[in-house]
């Protein structure tokens, strides 16, 4: 099966659909009869895929959508929702992706400052979002909803209809016209915008970051530079769970045109381990929470389990840790560390690997750094793990480890077409075909975001001999004590959350003279270690103040302050109740956390570790 690329992602897509036609592209569990049999995985080819495409894509046209218009996308993952942002490449128009998550006024915001003519979302939940400010949505002419509406719903706003009647209008207009499709795909040129995506942002308004069809097809002729040798095309299944909405979700979707892959939708995060196990994907697009928080789960299982169970994971990892350290040190392992690694394989890692399926060879990481000995671990049980690093402003990723050369701690090598330079202050400045067109309508943090024809990313970050790169922090995420200290809160708070019981770890002390955190609990182990404990409660936060449970905390900050240096060393904690989380706005889309909101939000709290 060819990988195909062209100028412009809509000829890709064409050429895909015509290359592969009868190959199943995408696989899905219905959530409603019309779609199919409600939780059965459904098979869809490309060809089916593009008889569907046509139709909603008509169905926009007939509600008079028109080359350049912006059509929004307020929708979790989904199979609708790469068939809506074809169908919008193909009445010429620009797709305008909304977190799932985003709040009303966020939504509103959005839908405002790009003038989208018309909504998809998912159901009336999102649709109701809308309603509580659609007087104040001036351009918004129609909605479309994915799942059936209630008849209540249809009749309280006429401008809604479902997207089964979509289909059906769409029938009706491309009988009047049936080029208008294609016409408008082939139309497009390298320049146009594929999309406009709002950074959800740890502080701030929401900006639109323009990206063009150039912009989009750089990224994957240096990915296919890099992956076209461990890809094979007709085999590759992934399970897809990260938000369209994100870049690295976006760069996911429109890669299946260029590498045939098979795409299968996860039906919920809740759901993604169980999804795995039926899908048995042998490729992953994911960030490292996931990662981090399978390594916790396991590491849990082998603690809770029989002393002979975790004597026998424990030589393995030894085994294991021997084999590659080997690699990592660029030698050959001996015979006998070949001999007991695979014995280790055989015994353990096949084991641990089941739960993703079996089959999964590789796994691309962004979005936030992953810790190193996690990403060591993996390797380990058989699992590589790609990470790679870049900005909604530079299309995904512009720096990647090499497969056969994976370096962890660092997010690997400039892509082919980027050059990449480190300031005088630190910040990672970056030059491609990859960075953006601009901010939509602010033209200011546009020239603040390019000067010189450099990107300046805001982050620090330095490069070794070899030409990797390793992220330190955030350039405006730096705590600067009191004593003019300047330290970085993320590779604390990653050493922290690598301890078995951590989930979550907030470090702060910006302008104090030492460093304190908010810790939130991994909840099943640490209930677990109650038991053990023979500590009584009734509920959650009662368990989190318990003096056994303080005092666990305070031995795994220990662990943490001893790789420290003495002006990093956190000094004081507060156990939280519960996770910081999207809902609540203390953590964004792709599960980075909101460093001013959660300020804002346990001030208090912080402030009371300073009080003598």
């Amino acid at each position: 099966m060819p990988i195909i690329l062209r100028q412009t992602l809509s000829e890709t897509y064409l050429e895909r659909i015509k290359a592969t036609p009868a190959r199943v592209g995408f696989r899905y569990k219905p959530t409603y009869p019309e779609a199919g049999p409600v939780g059965v995985w459904k098979d869809v080819t490309y060809r089916q895929f593009d008889e569907q495409c046509r139709l909603v894509s008509f169905g926009l046209m007939g509600l008079g959508v028109l080359p350049k218009d912006r059509v929004a996308i307020l929708a979790n993952t989904r199979f609708e929702w790469a068939l809506s942002d074809i169908a919008i490449l193909g009445a010429g128009a620009i797709t305008v992706p909304i977190y799932a998550s985003n709040t009303p006024e966020d939504c509103a915001f959005i839908l405002n400052h790009c003038e989208a003519k018309i909504a998809i979302v998912e159901n009336e939940k999102q649709l109701e979002k809308l309603a509580e400010n659609r007087s104040k949505l001036p351009h918004l002419q129609r909605i479309v909803v994915i799942e059936p509406l209630s008849p209540s719903a249809t009749a309280a706003q006429p401008e809604v209809l479902s997207y089964l009647d979509l289909k059906n209008l769409g029938r009706k207009e491309e009988a009047l016209s049936p080029e208008r499709f294609e016409n408008n795909l082939l139309g497009a040129v390298p320049e146009d915008l594929l999309t406009i995506c709002y950074t959800s942002g740890t502080t701030g308004i929401p900006k639109g970051v323009m990206l063009s069809h150039s912009n989009m097809v750089s990224v994957l002729e240096d990915a296919v530079k890099e992956l076209q040798s461990f890809i094979v095309p007709d085999q590759e299944i992934f399970v897809s769970f990260l938000p369209f909405s994100h870049v690295i979700g976006k760069l996911e979707s429109m890669a299946a045109y260029t590498f045939g892959y098979q795409e299968c939708y996860a039906e919920s995060l809740d759901k993604l381990m169980e999804n795995i196990s039926e899908i048995r994907p042998t490729l992953l697009f994911a960030v490292p929470r996931i990662f981090e928080k399978a390594y916790t789960r396991v590491n849990s299982l082998i603690e809770s389990g029989p002393a002979t169970r975790k004597a026998l994971f424990q030589w393995a990892l030894t085994a294991g840790r021997t084999y590659f350290q080997a690699l990592w040190d660029g030698r050959t392992p001996s015979l006998l560390e070949k001999l007991e690694y695979q014995a280790a394989k055989r015994l353990v890692f096949s084991k641990v690997a089941q739960r993703f399926g079996g089959r999964l060879r590789f796994a691309i990481c962004g979005g936030a750094p992953l810790p190193q000995q996690i990403g060591e671990f993996f390797q380990i049980i058989g699992v590589d793990i790609i990470e790679g690093y870049g900005l909604t402003e530079t299309c995904a990723p512009c720096t990647m480890n090499p497969p056969s050369d994976l370096r962890f701690g660092s997010v690997g090598r400039p892509l082919p077409e980027v050059q990449l330079k480190i300031a005088e202050d630190g910040e990672i400045l970056i030059k491609s075909k990859k960075v953006f067109q601009g901010y939509y309508k602010m033209p200011e943090e546009t020239k603040q975001a390019i000067q010189d024809g450099w990107l300046q990313t805001g982050d620090i970050g330095r490069i070794d001999d070899e030409g990797y790169l390793y992220i330190t922090d955030r350039k405006k995420d730096l705590i600067i004590t009191s004593g003019g200290k300047n330290i970085a809160p993320q590779k604390i708070e990653n050493l922290a959350k690598s301890r078995k019981f951590i989930n979550q770890f907030f470090v702060y002390g910006d302008r104090r003279n030492y460093l304190t955190a908010l810790v939130t609990l991994d909840r099943e182990p640490t209930e677990k270690y109650a038991q053990e404990q023979q500590i009584l409660f009734s509920e959650y936060r009662e368990l989190v103040k318990h003096p056994k449970i303080i005092a666990l905390v305070q031995r795994l900050i220990e662990e943490v302050n001893s790789h420290l240096a003495s002006f990093e060393t956190i000094k004081k904690f507060r156990i939280l109740p519960s996770d910081f989380s999207v809902d609540s706005g203390e953590m964004t889309p792709s599960l980075k956390l909101k460093r001013n909101v959660i300020q804002h939000n346990f001030q208090a709290d912080l402030d009371s570790m300073y009080t003598t």
